[in-house]
């Protein structure tokens, strides 16, 4: 995966130092226009606006309509969900007013993505232009506004061309090529709060380990297997004890006796510590050891039975039955059928996630603000967030009562219902404390905002193949979004998958000779 990563930078460098950096000799080469792709810039003065509908980002390419000549079009059309090239369909540039209704339809070039066409007007005068896409799954209509059609190229060459400079260029084919992606900033409550690290637990009674009691054989037909739903009390499979040992009546009820009281004092630990974790006078380490501890002589228990049992009426069994300890998930299984294992080797590993808890570290100088929890939003990595309220699938369940001497943390626990089976016991991510609202502010996503050498740096799709680096002041975080003070505006398009790749655009500084190479 490394050198599939290094040679993706490597290809990309090598193709934005001869193709991208189109700042301010863009007006010299025409690239970005219609100029650049039909090599009028001579003769017509060209337009290239980007319009977004009904899920599409459009950027065409065109230049100054004249009477009796044909004006072409360079049609860029991206989903934004996923910011993919259109690739099928058809494009229909329609006309209105001088001249009457005129249409002329396109169809996509080799290039996917990329639809060509050629309208010529029929009558000098003022025309409204619009362009419809129609696909197989739906359509999307764009209004380029009003436009004037010059009787002649000659006049043509007066058009006025909405002017713009700078920016950072990077092509379409570019974008659609590598993962991208952009998201409109907007005005959005956000809450008030703080950022936290959180990990998912089992609730008590939700979370079960299978131990080998005894050394010896694993047997059994139906060997559950990971991922496979079991039922408390269900068969796993078979243990036969290691030979050799001593069968005898005395020896045999001896065992028993003492695998009892050791049972009767793991279970009486176990109780004690747990009651000790929530007055948090113990680690939560020390409550698992006893749990493992109670697991482990409780299947000890279960082997003297069974022997004594054996013994005494001859109905014992030669081998002894592992049974789910817990309704659950298998999500480890340690051997097989005919695999040799060692006295206390964990074999099963059983969860139930229907239902979890999420404890939240909260810092220390944070712990006071834990009395007005609105809500709580977590992220597993490779996840999507998830937002805990109470009195909505999740319940608070309270904070601890001690700082933790080395992280400096009170521990807060909200369960939650989990019926997707999404989130996993042991997950870990970033958690955002919600502690009250605070009034509409204009925010991104968090993923728009680039740490560049300790700034704040947003990148903005100023057009379809222009983008600018904004420095900003960013504000409360909620979540995946970020408040913006400065920098941003309200509906701006910003990047928030592949922004590395416009900064990379950004530093090769080449400027491309004739625009795109449709």
């Amino acid at each position: 995966m490394i050198r599939t990563t290094s040679t993706l930078t490597l290809c990309l460098a090598v193709g934005l130092t001869f193709s991208l950096g189109c700042d301010k000799k863009e007006a010299e080469h025409g690239h970005g226009t219609a100029a650049g792709h039909a090599h009028e810039a001579s003769e017509r003065p060209s337009f290239a606006p980007t319009v977004y509908a009904d899920g599409v980002q459009l950027y065409v390419e065109y230049v100054a309509l004249v009477k009796g000549e044909e004006s072409k079009f360079g049609v860029h059309l991206t989903r934004l969900d996923g910011y993919q090239a259109v690739n099928e369909g058809t494009v229909e540039a329609i006309l209105t007013g001088a001249g009457g209704e005129q249409r002329n339809t396109g169809e996509l070039s080799s290039t996917p993505g990329i639809f060509r066409l050629a309208p010529k007007p029929s009558a000098a005068g003022d025309v409204n232009v619009k362009l419809i896409w129609k696909g197989p799954k739906g359509q999307a209509t764009f209004d380029l506004g009003k436009h004037t059609v010059y009787p002649d190229i000659a006049s043509s060459m007066k058009a006025e061309v909405p002017e713009v400079s700078g920016g950072i260029a990077f092509l379409k084919e570019q974008q659609w090529n590598v993962p991208f992606g952009i998201t409109r900033s907007q005005q959005r409550p956000l809450s008030d709060g703080f950022e936290a690290y959180a990990s998912v637990l089992a609730v008590p009674g939700g979370e079960g380990r299978v131990l080998a009691p005894v050394a010896g054989r694993l047997e059994g037909s139906g060997f559950p297997s990971i991922g496979q739903m079991v039922k408390q009390g269900q068969r796993l499979g078979g243990l036969v004890p290691k030979a050799g040992a001593d069968m005898s009546l005395g020896s045999v009820q001896l065992d028993f006796e003492r695998a009892k009281l050791r049972l009767d004092q793991a279970k009486a630990n176990h109780t004690r510590l747990k009651g000790l974790l929530e007055q948090d006078a113990v680690p939560r380490r020390r409550v698992e050891e006893a749990a493992r501890e109670e697991a482990l002589a409780e299947a000890e228990f279960k082997v003297a039975q069974a022997r004594k049992d054996e013994v005494t009426t001859g109905k014992g069994g030669m081998a002894l039955a592992l049974t789910a300890p817990v309704s659950g998930i298998v999500s480890t299984v340690n051997g097989g059928p005919g695999v040799q294992v060692a006295e206390g080797q964990e074999l099963f590993h059983i969860v139930d996630t229907r239902r979890l808890r999420l404890e939240v570290q909260v810092p220390e100088a944070q712990s006071g603000r834990l009395a007005k929890v609105a809500s709580v939003w977590f992220q597993a990595p490779g996840q999507q967030p998830v937002v805990l309220e109470p009195g909505s699938g999740a319940k608070v369940l309270g904070q601890g009562g001690a700082i933790h001497p080395e992280r400096r943390t009170v521990p807060f626990v909200m369960e939650f219902g989990n019926p997707s089976g999404t989130l996993k016991v042991g997950a870990s991510g970033k958690a955002f404390v919600r502690t009250g609202n605070i009034a509409q502010a204009m925010a991104v996503p968090a993923s728009a905002v680039q740490d560049e050498d300790g700034l704040a740096v947003v990148y903005v799709q100023a057009g379809g193949e222009r983008f600018e680096r904004r420095l900003v002041k960013v504000g409360a975080r909620d979540g995946d979004w970020v408040q913006i003070l400065t920098g941003v505006q309200k509906d701006e398009w910003v990047v928030t998958t592949g922004a590395h790749l416009v900064r990379l655009a950004a530093s090769s500084g080449k400027v491309p000779e004739h625009g795109h190479a449709h």
